[in-house]
């Protein structure tokens, strides 16, 4: 099918929608993806993707309070009747989707078709190899695409208001970061001569270029010219470090933190600052997609020791406190840690006494608690009393 005739498609789909609540929406999803005449002309990933904006626009269409209700009774009361499979998996997907409501983000002003064609088009770049362009092209879309996949697994709803959020979990930032990447960071990196040789040494137009440059990126710390001149740009934003006209006088190229600033301000979250820098550089170091396979299981398994369909299915008392301990034992560079922040935005149950409790089961010394979680202990110690 042409490029017309599947729009003019996706627009008859959006049609039929456009006046349904979302659990009606949410039973037309589930007959459609079923549907073998329907496969004729779109695959199972593109109605993934063209339903997820249908069922955003649905949302941003509902009450605030109504949906925010629902959040609080993991989503049951917007699921249709059906199999509990299904709607675990509708659940979550409500879940994500109503992210940007519930943390008071404006809704696009967008029609539900165009948006839809948008969001194709940025998932078909997503997985398009980025092997037709230079090397510069391809050194930044990298590690901007590979920040922003950790920084999404990271995002936050905000069902604690009165609790601003640290800027990693904010829904927001991972725009400002890419953006601050972009335009003080990855140009300066690319111009360190072991970059240089490094975009002269191979083709980078060959197919898998930008899988091999990440698995650069992730080949651990020895010798890491990526990981050491990132490093070095980022250390360079700290007025401690800075060298033009004296120490403390940071050169306005090497002065990103107003963008995060203003971008915090705008949006309501806690700005990243120059003694954030660590938390900034270890960014890059992390696996998107295996913190987001950990948040999965952690946000199955909370669901059910609290909150389960029947008797049955309850896991064990201490099941999800478990989830997260394995999940800080088995995440490099205490991702655990931050998924367990997450989940204090995210799941009502992770209050204040819990992350206490968490803590203190971590070990018998500060010293032990603090080597196996310091950024949640630092997290929890920030807290308001």
């Amino acid at each position: 099918m042409d490029a017309k005739g599947f729009e003019s498609k996706v627009a008859e789909l959006v049609a039929v929608t456009q006046r349904l609540d979302v659990p009606r929406i949410l039973m037309v999803r589930r007959l459609t993806l079923g549907d073998p005449e329907t496969l004729k002309w779109a695959n199972q990933r593109q109605l993934e993707l063209i339903f997820s904006v249908i069922l955003e626009k649905a949302i941003e269409r509902t009450d605030k309070d109504v949906v925010f209700a629902a959040s609080q009774n993991q989503f049951e009361a917007l699921l249709p009747p059906g199999d509990d499979d299904a709607r675990d998996q509708e659940r979550w997907m409500l879940f994500d989707l109503s992210r940007a409501m519930l943390a008071g983000m404006k809704p696009s002003e967008e029609t539900t078709t165009d948006a839809v064609m948008e969001e194709l088009a940025a998932d078909e770049d997503v997985d398009k190899p980025m092997e037709a362009g230079d090397f510069p092209t391809l050194f930044d879309e990298t590690l901007a695409r590979h920040a922003r996949k950790i920084l999404s697994a990271f995002a936050a709803t905000n069902t604690r208001p009165h609790i601003p959020h640290p800027f990693l979990f904010s829904p927001h930032f991972g725009a400002v970061y890419e953006k601050v990447l972009r335009q003080y960071v990855l140009p300066t990196m690319r111009t360190a001569r072991r970059i240089k040789e490094m975009a002269t040494s191979r083709n980078w137009q060959e197919k898998g270029s930008a899988a091999r440059l990440l698995g650069m990126i992730q080949a651990g710390e020895s010798n890491n010219a990526i990981l050491h001149y990132w490093d070095t740009r980022w250390n360079g934003f700290d007025p401690a470090r800075a060298t033009a006209k004296g120490k403390g006088t940071i050169r306005p190229g090497d002065n990103p933190w107003q963008e995060f600033k203003d971008d915090a301000a705008k949006h309501g979250y806690i700005p990243a600052f120059y003694t954030d820098i660590p938390m900034l550089q270890r960014i890059l170091r992390y696996d998107g997609e295996e913190i987001a396979e950990s948040w999965s299981f952690i946000a199955q398994i909370y669901e059910q020791e609290f909150h389960p369909k029947a008797k049955a299915d309850q896991a064990r008392q201490g099941a999800f406190r478990d989830a997260l301990l394995r999940a800080m034992e088995k995440l490099d560079h205490h991702a655990g840690d931050l998924l367990v922040i997450r989940a204090f935005f995210d799941l009502p149950k992770v209050d204040r006494m819990f992350l206490k409790l968490l803590i203190q089961s971590m070990g018998r010394s500060e010293t032990e608690r603090e080597r196996k979680a310091p950024l949640l202990i630092a997290f929890y110690n920030d807290l308001p009393r």
